[in-house]
């Protein structure tokens, strides 16, 4: 390929642009398929997309979160440079050669890993003439672009049209995904948008993703019914009025919609009737729809129609959001995996993996599988699953889980299960048991216009003997229940949305209501009044060195680490002064401690089984230290020097720094009674209650035995929320009136609690009280706004002749201004999402800007193992 006319930019992350009026000039051309054949070698690149004749260019598209641009750039110029046959970069079949990317002994090959060179295929010519070609290996997508910008992708695909259990089928994958932040699907309007995190997920992969979703699901024989009550209740009202007001030969027209319309109401009533067999506020718009046809007062009914067809579609999407934000406060699984084939680590999908397949994970990623370890030791933060704060040591042999986190280290793990069969993804599988409860944002609605039933019933029955049918009608239409049971799930969709953006979590609405009755609070110790970093107490020196001496050790060995030990103790050296030496990292391990040579010692930091591993022997006073730290419930932290124990460092659990004012600012909003409840020893237990001004201690207490404790507070007449986090606390969060995790709980733990922090910490509990202040303020405000204007009206039926006219527009004059109340916390969440968008469109255009300047260091694709003998290469699929 010639040169002289060829130019080259990069437009956007993931693509280069070549522009060459010889070469693309002519998309059917000998230069261009040429140019087409020699790319295909390049199996970094997904897609080539040559533009429109006045263009004279082609696009050549790669995932950037698996290719560095320097990579890519460096191999299609190698292709395109010199001939294929002799380059050295692709031999005679077609595989791919030992040049950084894939190996020249075939692990590549295509039918071990999924990796072979072929051939472009035109997929789609669009009308601006565009062609998109992507690999014969690969299904075309049938996927229409709609938008497409850093972290946000907008499709639509027919195949969609009114069938939602497609639509949930994608919903359900996407919320699993690793780096995938939100979601929206529309059956009715063929539409999927993804929020990401483009560095963790490119468009392609979005596509491929949403792609076998599609595949696997069942697909649905017949079209969804179309839902066009709501519509015809609003088609209905323009209809009623004019028949009613204006052109009278339109009333047996407007009868009969309004008849139509109101089959719901009546199917309500039944069942309130009878199924559950009392009186509700649905009997009473039933009879209001029988009063409204009989006096041919159809353009008040009509209007009540459409207040409750609205109501029904408030309701529904309550509990549609809350579903999709309840998996908000869990871990997310990586969708792509490295997968260990004779050597070489490929990229493949997880959906991919079988039991015994080996895949290696590196520091700072995400264990994709259930498996145990077989090759090399790391440190893994296991506390999105299991509650831990202390990453914990894993070696050969050693279970892993998904979604725990890779603090420090290499292992390569023995797939177990993957996918929807691990314990991380199971966790999923709470959101079938949401689907029994009655969302809250209708209990409090339900029950005050319940109550307002039979007064209104009363009140009709006397306009009807004063008044006659007409009377009786306007008294009728001016219940209190219709608005209310809208404006009650408004106000608890607004503040759901609230907490939500807040980083609360609430999955049974009714939670929120009772937090605002309660009077005592509980608090787990462990997990939930300490925080995840420790804090050092005792340095304990011994062999002639100083307590100085060995804190500097030990923070200068575990300098390149992040886990919370190693900020414990380099906190603690910072916070002293003390200089750190330099350390010979060519000596650096991982395991059960570190290993490391500074000013001519060998510096061994880590637990007591790693001391004895290394053959260094406890002191006495180490060892009497160590007791006393167990029995207090403290961790040591042993330091050799050389070949002997140096010292120790105790770490003692640190206690949130925001408790105190939490607990200052629950006593402030009516909390009475605040108390901690904990497994320790009694001295720790009583001395932390103590130092934070609780009420009461409840120490050394078994797990199974908290919830006999919440039992005994209730049955001494409180109304108690539990606060815990870990899975022994599952039981007592059962129990409790209200009940709260910590994001990262255990799975039982966050599958019990009402209600979830999604950030670290308590800080969201005052916000909370709160929140739920202001609901139940919110609430007896539309009461209040219902029922002034509409008793108002009823003394004007009796008093001053009022109508049904009169009626209509007090009684939905006063819905609309309780509506309008209801949606007031709604201003703070557009409020706060905005600044929140903007803060993301910004961050994502900086480090484009930045990349595109200045390309970042190589990633793991393309990248040689430590050892020198394996290295990374990308699948089809990815």
């Amino acid at each position: 390929m010639s040169s002289a006319d060829l130019a080259v930019s990069f437009p956007a992350r993931g693509v280069i642009r070549l522009s060459s009026r010889s070469v693309f000039g002519d998309a059917e051309g000998p230069a261009c398929r040429r140019f087409l054949d020699r790319v295909a070698r390049a199996r970094e690149i997904s897609e080539v997309r040559i533009l429109p004749g006045g263009s004279a260019a082609a696009e050549l598209r790669y995932c950037p979160n698996s290719w560095t641009l320097e990579v890519v750039a460096r191999r299609v110029v190698d292709f395109l440079r010199l001939d294929g046959e002799a380059n050295g970069h692709a031999s005679a079949n077609g595989h791919a050669s030992a040049n950084g990317h894939a190996p020249a002994n075939g692990h590549a090959q295509s039918g071990s890993n999924g990796v072979a060179v072929s051939s472009f295929r035109a997929v789609t010519q669009g009308s601006d003439g565009v062609v998109r070609y992507v690999r014969a290996d690969r299904p075309a997508s049938s996927w229409q672009v709609l938008q497409d910008r850093p972290g946000r992708i907008k499709l639509k695909n027919t195949v969609l049209y009114r069938k939602s259990d497609l639509c949930h089928a994608i919903e359900r994958e996407l919320m699993t995904v690793l780096g995938v932040e939100k979601y929206t699907t529309s059956a009715f309007r063929s539409f999927v948008q993804v929020d990401y995190d483009p560095r963790q997920l490119s468009r392609d992969q979005i596509i491929e993703i949403i792609d076998s979703a599609l595949a696997n699901a069942e697909q649905p024989t017949t079209l969804d019914p179309l839902d066009l009550h709501l519509p015809i209740c609003t088609a209905s009202l323009p209809l009623a009025a004019a028949a009613q007001f204006a052109f009278p030969p339109l009333l047996p027209v407007a009868a009969a919609v309004f008849a139509y319309t109101s089959i719901p109401t009546f199917k309500e009533a039944r069942h309130v009737l009878f199924t559950e067999k009392r009186l509700g506020v649905d009997v009473l718009d039933a009879i209001v729809v029988i009063g409204c046809l009989g006096t041919m007062s159809i353009f008040p009914g009509a209007v009540l129609c459409w207040c409750l067809s609205f109501g029904r579609m408030l309701v529904n999407k309550t509990q549609d959001d809350s579903k999709k934000l309840l998996l908000n406060a869990f871990g997310k699984q990586p969708r792509y995996v490295w997968l260990l084939k004779d050597g070489v680590e490929v990229q493949v999908s997880v959906d991919t993996l079988h039991p015994g397949d080996i895949i290696v994970v590196n520091t700072g990623e995400v264990v994709p599988v259930d498996g145990h370890v077989v090759e090399g030791m790391a440190m893994i933060d296991q506390h999105a699953l299991t509650g831990e704060s202390t990453p914990a040591e894993k070696g050969v042999g050693d279970r892993v889980f998904a979604s725990t986190v890779m603090v420090a280290g290499k292992i390569f793990v023995s797939v177990e299960t993957a996918g929807s069969a691990t314990a991380s993804a199971k966790i999923s599988q709470i959101l079938n048991d949401t689907a029994g409860y009655k969302m809250a944002s209708q209990h409090k609605g339900e029950r005050l216009a319940d109550k307002a039933v039979i007064p209104t019933l009363a009140i009709g029955t006397v306009g009807m003997a004063a008044m006659g049918p007409a009377g009786a009608v306007a008294v009728l239409n001016s219940d209190f229940g219709t608005g209310i049971r809208m404006a009650a799930p408004l106000a608890m969709l607004s503040s759901l949305a609230l907490c939500a953006n807040k980083g609360i979590l609430v999955k049974d609405g009714r939670a929120l209501e009772l937090m605002n009755e309660i009077d005592t609070v509980l608090f787990d110790k462990t997990g939930t009044l300490t925080r995840e970093r420790p804090e050092v107490g005792r340095v304990i020196a011994s062999k002639g060195f100083s307590t100085d001496q060995i804190l500097s050790y030990a923070a200068a060995a575990e300098r390149k680490f992040h886990h919370p030990i190693a900020l414990a103790i380099l906190h603690k050296a910072e916070e002293l002064g003390l200089p750190l030496p330099e350390t010979d990292e060519t000596q650096y391990k991982v395991g059960y401690g570190i290993s490391v040579h500074i000013d001519g010692h060998t510096i061994r930091v880590g637990s007591q089984r790693y001391m004895e591993m290394e053959g260094i022997t406890l002191t006495p006073e180490a060892r009497e230290a160590l007791d006393e730290a167990h029995r207090e419930g403290y961790t040591m932290v042993m330091v050799g020097v050389d070949d002997e124990l140096g010292g120790a460092i105790e770490l003692q659990a640190a206690v949130r720094p925001e408790v105190k004012e939490i607990i200052a600012g629950l006593r402030q909003r009516g909390i009475k009674h605040i108390a901690i409840i904990s497994g320790d020893h009694e001295a720790p237990t009583k001395k932390l209650a103590e130092s934070l001004g609780m009420d009461r201690y409840f120490a050394q207490v078994l797990p199974a035995d908290k919830a006999d404790y919440v039992e005994r507070l209730q049955n001494e007449g409180c109304k108690v929320c539990f606060v815990g986090d870990g899975i022994n606390d599952s039981i007592a969060l059962k129990k409790a009136n209200v009940s709260i995790s910590l994001r990262g709980a255990s799975s039982i733990a966050t599958d019990t609690a009402h209600i979830v922090f999604l950030e670290e910490g308590l800080a969201k509990l005052c916000e909370l009280r709160d929140i739920a202040r202001d609901l139940d303020h919110n609430i007896k405000r539309s009461w209040t706004m219902i029922l002034a204007p509409n008793i108002a009206c009823i003394l004007g039926v009796f008093t001053m002749g009022f109508g049904i006219m009169a009626s209509v527009v007090t009684n939905n004059v006063a819905a609309l201004a309780a509506l309008a109340n209801g949606v007031l916390p709604m201003r703070k969440v557009a409020q706060i999402e905005a600044e929140r968008r903007h803060r993301l469109e910004m961050t994502q255009s900086h480090a484009l800007d930045r990349n595109a300047v200045h390309p970042a260091a190589p990633s793991a694709a393309g990248r040689a193992d430590a050892t020198g003998d394996r290295q990374r290469v990308l699948s089809a699929s990815a």
